[in-house]
């Protein structure tokens, strides 16, 4: 297989008129039996016309040809690996939908995604709306919320519209690991002054996240407090955007 060696000559498409209705927007690092049981879930449940985009990074061919054999898919095998935050940044800058959807292969669809995603997103008010979300009153202590309002929406599914990027931007290419590069995000959305949501009844399953189980604690923990560091570097004084909401 012919891998991606210079992906910036792919183009940017986020100016170009939306041609479907949905984007999905995953990055592959293994676990293809993962990403087939997101696909057959999208295959099996979700309405109108989309595209699951794959950004591929080298993990192994045959891998690579597995993905390739799968319909409705934008496939993208890069030759050198791309951190979270820089596939992601691909993957968007790719897509066609009016909606773009950032979603992890440990999810799988358990009814259609798409009727309850464009009835929230038909809010002009609503930037980003996803299944699981977490509330900070200070920017140090987070929990779990289903909101609707949270402060940071986790990327294990997170829609937007994808002209909401204009004005937003993309992920922080630096977020290499993916701990906190989602929340980041959000309060990016935030404060281009878009609400952030949780819906509940979003008909979805998360299963293990492969990523985080197979690595070294030690290696986890220093990339998660650097990238702590760097969401507190860029919104640690904006204290109006620490919501501190009632029941968070």
């Amino acid at each position: 297989m012919e891998r991606v060696k210079h992906p910036q000559r792919l183009g940017d498409r986020l100016n170009d008129p939306d041609v479907r209705d949905a984007s999905f927007v995953v990055l592959f690092d293994g676990w293809v039996d993962d990403l087939e049981r997101l696909h057959a879930s999208l295959r099996a449940h979700a309405s109108g016309d989309w595209e699951l985009v794959v950004v591929d990074n080298p993990v192994d061919d045959a891998a690579s040809e597995r993905i390739a054999a799968l319909d409705r898919v934008v496939h993208i095998p890069l030759r050198d690996h791309l951190g979270w935050a820089a596939g992601r940044n691909l993957g968007l800058r790719q897509a066609t939908g009016r909606l773009a959807v950032v979603v992890d292969t440990s999810v799988e669809m358990l009814g259609d995604p798409m009727t309850p995603l464009d009835g929230a997103l038909a809010d002009p008010a609503i930037g980003v709306v996803g299944r699981w979300g977490v509330h900070t009153p200070d920017g140090f202590d987070f929990t779990e919320s289903d909101g609707p309002d949270v402060d940071g929406v986790e990327a294990y599914l997170m829609a937007m519209r994808r002209a909401t990027l204009h004005e937003a931007g993309l992920f922080d290419p630096k977020f290499r690991w993916y701990r906190n590069a989602d929340i980041d995000f959000s309060f990016q959305v935030r404060a281009a002054g878009y609400r952030t949501i949780v819906d509940a009844s979003l008909p979805v399953r998360r299963h293990a996240h492969r990523l985080w189980g197979s690595t070294p604690p030690e290696e986890r923990d220093t990339a998660s407090a650097r990238n702590f560091g760097r969401f507190r570097k860029h919104w640690g004084e904006r204290k109006e955007l620490f919501t501190a909401l009632d029941g968070g």
